[in-house]
């Protein structure tokens, strides 16, 4: 397996991941109460599109991604370019499938998903067809790893003061989760207030701090086109896309 990862297999896996861990959240420990305070604010617009900056810091390196990114429900859409091809990742748990577009090739590859109470993972026979293999095993690790990890001894979230980011005033939390092992994981969230409280910046890192992950929605739209989420009917289908 090579080393570096293509971008549309470290978006399955963050989609994978971000479902499980919600799960587990929910199945490891009941929330206390500065918690409740915060998800009370409501977690974000049932409908937008955004720019979305996602920042990795390990150590001296450093790493961007950027994407296009678009909810309806539970809708999702991802777009991005990657070694001079713009792409799409489609995601339709209503339809149990998600969709890879190649944008330029006007050609797509269907993907199966299996959705359940325990989260999203792939069907690995799919995935194999469609050249995903690699990414369906990745995503079970990630499962695997989560599921088999253990839940911290405390977790504790406070209301830091407000703050403006482009122009928009943020409720600011920050929630620092303590683990049997010594290590503390925090995550801090910037919340703003005109737009539902949508996530404009996150910032998650540990300490002893080994990496630091930092998400920035810029160029927010409240609507978003049904077609969105949809393949273009003039795209074909392929068993796997052309690098």
């Amino acid at each position: 397996m090579n080393s570096k990862l293509p971008l549309v297999s470290v978006l399955l896996i963050a989609i994978a991941a971000t479902t499980i861990l919600v799960g587990n959240a929910c199945r490891n420990r009941a929330r206390t109460g500065s918690e409740e305070a915060e998800n009370a604010l409501g977690s974000e617009p049932d409908e937008y599109s955004a720019t979305t900056i996602r920042t990795v810091v390990d150590g001296s390196s450093q790493q961007t991604v950027i994407t296009r990114e678009a909810r309806s429900g539970e809708l999702r859409r991802e777009e991005w370019t990657e070694q001079g091809h713009n792409h799409a990742l489609i995601l339709r748990p209503d339809l149990g499938k998600t969709y890879l577009l190649d944008l330029d090739r006007e050609a797509y590859v269907e993907i199966m998903l299996a959705i359940g109470n325990e989260g999203l993972s792939n069907d690995s026979q799919s995935q194999d067809r469609a050249g995903g293999d690699s990414t369906s095993h990745l995503v079970q690790e990630v499962d695997r790893a989560i599921d088999d990890g253990p839940s911290p001894d405390h977790v504790e979230t406070r209301a830091l003061s407000s703050t403006e980011i482009d122009g928009r005033v943020c409720q600011v939390y920050e929630r620092r989760a303590s683990f049997p092992d010594g290590h503390t994981e925090i995550m801090k969230t910037f919340r703003a207030r005109d737009l539902n409280w949508l996530v404009l910046r996150a910032e998650s890192y540990s300490e002893p701090a080994l990496v630091k992950v930092i998400t920035e929605r810029k160029n927010i739209s409240l609507a978003v086109p049904a077609d969105a989420f949809m393949v273009p009917a003039n795209f074909r289908k392929v068993e796997r896309l052309e690098p």
